[in-house]
């Protein structure tokens, strides 16, 4: 619960990532369009605000405590998304009080993430999970969470893909070094990649005595996110990419094999 409008918006600013530069203007902004997998400029198609009624007569007034909502679309695919954004008004005293505005976003419908990579096997269906969890935690500025679930969904992988023994992950991350899988041999670069998941996420998940890690920033969030995605496409995108290269060039040719 808040006291006040001060408490509300210090909670705002805490506990939601900042978006301001996404903003390009009123109309537009910079959006990572998760069906063309690309960030452009999406369009703002709808906005709607908080309002309440004034206590001196009937017209309603903007309320600037509450959450405004933005549906956006993207101009290439027409997919579109909807954000739930605090805009909180501020005071600048070193330029002659001029006001100037900060955007924090609640949460994103769908997820910022791509929450669905079709490559990634059906199943198990915890990896698909893990990494549909890891990508939501990170939409509600969760990132400890997020760097959790990353590791659960290299856990998955070690163990019910590559077939490693389960024990320590830091022993699975070795034993699969060797291992067949998809068309190729599973090398050093997973186990050392999959090291840096695999510590992440230990510092999620337990407390540490180093005052600089006991916080789990957005940066921190996206960072590890990209280094998932480099086991993510050595393991799944690229073979198949490769795979699917090999059968239209097969069928164009009229090969048969």
């Amino acid at each position: 619960m808040f006291k006040d409008d001060k408490d509300l918006k210090k909670y705002i600013e805490v506990n939601y990532p900042e978006v301001t530069d996404n903003r390009i203007e009123s109309e537009h902004w910079d959006l990572q369009c998760t069906s063309c997998k690309i960030t452009r400029g999406f369009q703002v198609v709808k906005r709607e605000v908080g309002t309440y009624r004034s206590e001196y007569n009937d017209n309603m007034l903007q309320d600037s405590s509450s959450p405004n909502t933005y549906y956006f679309r993207c101009p290439v695919c027409k997919s579109f998304k909807m954000w739930i954004v605090f805009q909180i008004t501020y005071m600048d005293k070193t330029h002659n009080n001029r006001r100037y505005s900060r955007y924090f976003r609640v949460t994103s419908i769908p997820g910022e993430g791509l929450e669905e990579i079709e490559e990634l096997p059906e199943n198990p269906p915890s990896l698909r999970e893990a990494y549909r969890q890891a990508i939501r935690a990170m939409d509600a500025n969760a990132n400890l969470a997020a760097a959790a679930m990353f590791r659960r969904a290299l856990q998955v992988i070690t163990r019910d893909l590559l077939g490693v023994k389960p024990g320590n992950l830091a022993f699975e991350l070795k034993a699969a070094v060797g291992k067949p899988y998809n068309g190729g041999i599973i090398t050093k670069d997973f186990a050392d990649v999959g090291y840096i998941v695999k510590e992440a996420g230990n510092q999620a998940a337990h407390p540490d005595k180093d005052p600089n890690l006991l916080d789990f920033t957005a940066q921190d969030g996206e960072d590890l996110q990209n280094i998932f995605m480099e086991i993510v496409g050595d393991l799944f995108i690229v073979p198949a990419a490769k795979q699917k290269a090999k059968a239209e060039f097969l069928a164009r040719r009229k090969i048969t094999v």
